[in-house]
């Protein structure tokens, strides 16, 4: 096969932002055999397009996506990887894609990653960029999507794609009124009986206020957060929402990312049976949820085994002996 990247440049449909352009599209390439090879090769499409900042911009992107692949790999399942940065080193907010020829091990549990996604962000990078950013991360973990791209015959119908899960929603047509509705000023409908959410709009605070159940499901509760605060924290979220919903549990997360947070509301928690953090950094004002059965792991693992640590919240409920969060000068 060859290696195809397009020297053109299209504006997307996500409201105006061109994140991705056919010039950091990739299909069919060999970027090298190592993921240090492709992160390379990648960053020097973003440099090659004039989005990074200074004669040194580009191998600063490739060093701190190097980084954050030291510290920890992103590989995800299913031959995904997303290494990703936040430097000084990048000018504009960018997305470089690879359908790699020659799958390479980007770490992730069951095998090598044949999708790639750099995402380069600048230090000073708003809030809206960044959500934008995140929620690419979040269309990955779709099957559909990762399909799509896999079956795409050129760099621009892979922009398309990425345009479509990143557009804004749009507005639908008013409904009467139901328990459980939005309020007046338009706000989206909250959780079902089950924990779940209308399609792309994950049971997290960033993206709508949680609300309490009116069922007697139990609930969990959850705070996922990486350094970087781009894709895993949001990625981690969207899957323990998932899960809850295959378990018949409402688990309503807080993303603690780079584009911003809100906490759950003080009832949110009071009604919860039992939380989950899935951090690979500090919770902020952990005490919130003090004396809760816990369940704590590195983010990916909410990525990776969703499933598993929604079923260990479970059993905790029951457990006496099980870890409980302790406030925010203990070790809980």
């Amino acid at each position: 096969m060859s290696h195809s990247t397009a020297e053109t440049s299209a504006a997307s449909a996500s409201g105006g932002e061109d994140l991705l352009v056919p010039a950091l599209v990739a299909l069919d390439a060999d970027l090298g055999a190592t993921s240090e090879d492709v992160v390379r090769r990648l960053a020097a499409l973003v440099g090659d397009a004039g989005r990074t900042a200074g004669a040194d911009g580009t191998e600063d992107l490739a060093r701190a996506a190097l980084a954050r692949e030291a510290s920890s790999p992103t590989g995800l399942p299913n031959g995904i990887a997303i290494p990703h940065a936040r430097t000084a080193g990048v000018a504009r907010a960018s997305l470089a894609f690879a359908r790699l020829e020659r799958k390479v091990d980007f770490g992730a549990p069951d095998g090598p990653a044949d999708l790639v996604f750099l995402i380069a962000a600048p230090e000073g990078a708003g809030s809206q960029h960044l959500k934008l950013l995140s929620k690419l991360a979040r269309a990955l973990v779709r099957p559909a999507f990762t399909a799509s791209l896999r079956e795409a015959s050129s760099a621009e119908d892979v922009v398309r794609l990425v345009d479509e899960v990143l557009a804004p929603a749009q507005p639908k047509a008013p409904a009467a009124p139901a328990a459980g509705a939005g309020t007046a000023d338009g706000a989206a409908a909250p959780a079902t009986a089950s924990g779940a959410v209308a399609a792309d709009a994950a049971a997290t605070v960033d993206q709508e206020a949680p609300v309490a159940s009116a069922t007697g499901a139990r609930r969990i509760v959850a705070v996922t957060a990486c350094p970087t605060g781009i894709a895993h924290t949001y990625m981690a979220a969207d899957s323990l929402v998932a899960a809850g919903e295959r378990a018949g549990v409402e688990v309503v997360v807080e993303t603690q990312g780079s584009s911003g947070a809100t906490p759950l509301p003080a009832d949110v928690i009071a009604g919860a049976s039992a939380v989950i953090f899935a951090v690979d950094v500090g919770v902020r004002e952990r005490g919130r949820f003090a004396g809760k059965p816990l369940v704590s792991s590195g983010v990916k693992r909410a990525i990776n085994e969703p499933d598993a640590m929604v079923a260990e919240a479970l059993r905790a409920v029951d457990d006496p002996r099980a870890e409980r969060v302790a406030g925010d000068g203990g070790a809980g």
